[in-house]
């Protein structure tokens, strides 16, 4: 249970610090983890929250179960052990707001500091926190039940090499591709003149997201240097919300690069549609694909389905939220498996 606290605590300041706009780095993630650590140990020692805790709980048997559910709550002194989560969670609401105004000057939310915001934060991680604790207690009835029934046991074994197939499978596709993912500065002579940048989203502010930013600039940059004739531009551009497709051509004009070089494409609405798009719509066989490099081989395995012949260029420009970076990676590569059954 103090390791469980203790990834709470972390998650909970992981989350915090990567909430710093385009400066998710160590640095801040730290200045969210370490004072909240220090904060929930402080808390923990005082009430004595893990005190009584045995070093094994033994074999449990299912008649056994509701005793030891019963007996495993108590243990874990609910009353206590959310008045000091309740603690470190505000205080680091606080902490927040002080390290983001008063360290690195952040205009975000939490600037403002409200009690609107400090509701709304604590009351996240309640959520957080329950259904953490209930998992966790929940993984160690199972390793508890598991020493007593070898079908449990064969069942996690199961569980774990399918697991570790799954992996293997996300390993070799990605193996596989890395051949064809270039940056700006080693992409070959005899690559494809047009480039397909794909459309990334849109705030509700209007504004492009940096992501969206970063692929735009990046085709613009192989246009200056002449590696590329033409680029198309391919997202969603169904309603006013989702107008990618205009703000990508807008900035690339911005930029310099003239309307005969640019190709739009309002209807790819999501990789597959783009890359169909570029093939069968504008009649394309070489492209150069520009997305992020989390994106790249779902791109590069996508249009070989649709017999594209590409290579993929990163156009990963800066440091992006780690938290947001995490997911696209994760996200992407769990699908890469199933894209690869379903082509």
């Amino acid at each position: 249970m103090i390791i469980g606290d203790f990834l709470v605590i972390v998650m909970m300041g992981f989350y915090a610090g990567v909430g710093i706009w385009e400066s998710g780095t160590v640095q801040h993630i730290l200045g969210m983890i370490v004072p909240s650590l220090i904060v929930w140990g402080v808390m923990a020692v005082i009430f004595k929250i893990y005190a009584g805790l045995p070093e094994s709980i033994g074999s449990v048997h299912w008649k056994e179960l509701s005793p030891f559910i019963d007996k495993l709550i108590k243990l874990q002194k609910p009353g206590s052990t959310f008045f000091v989560w309740a603690v470190t969670c505000v205080f680091q609401t606080f902490w927040i707001s002080f390290y983001w105004r008063g360290i690195i000057h952040s205009q975000s939310y939490f600037y403002r500091f409200s009690i609107g915001t400090a509701v709304w934060y604590v009351s996240s991680y309640a959520i957080f926190f329950i259904f953490w604790r209930a998992l966790w207690t929940f993984f160690n009835i199972l390793i508890a039940l598991a020493r007593s029934y070898k079908w449990l046991r064969i069942t996690g074994l199961v569980l774990q090499c399918l697991i570790l197939l799954y992996a293997v499978v996300i390993v070799v596709i990605n193996v596989h591709y890395q051949a064809r993912k270039y940056k700006i500065d080693t992409l070959p002579a005899d690559a494809p003149r047009t480039a397909l940048v794909f459309g990334a989203g849109i705030y509700y502010n209007g504004q492009p997201s940096a992501v969206l930013v970063d692929r735009v600039n990046t085709a613009i940059e192989l246009y200056e240097r002449g590696l590329i004739d033409e680029m198309i531009m391919s997202g969603d551009n169904s309603d006013r919300s989702r107008n990618e497709v205009d703000h990508m051509v807008r900035m690339a004009m911005e930029a310099g690069v003239p309307a005969s070089a640019i190709i739009r494409d309002d209807y790819g609405i999501h990789t597959a549609e783009s890359l169909y798009n570029a093939k069968n719509v504008f009649g394309k066989d070489e492209v150069i694909y520009v997305s992020q490099d989390f994106h790249n081989v779902r791109i590069l395995m996508t249009g070989d389905r649709y017999g594209l012949n590409g290579v993929a260029v990163a156009a990963d420009r800066r440091i992006y939220n780690i938290c947001s970076w995490m997911t696209w990676y994760i996200l992407d590569w769990l699908r890469l498996p199933l894209y690869w059954v379903h082509y």
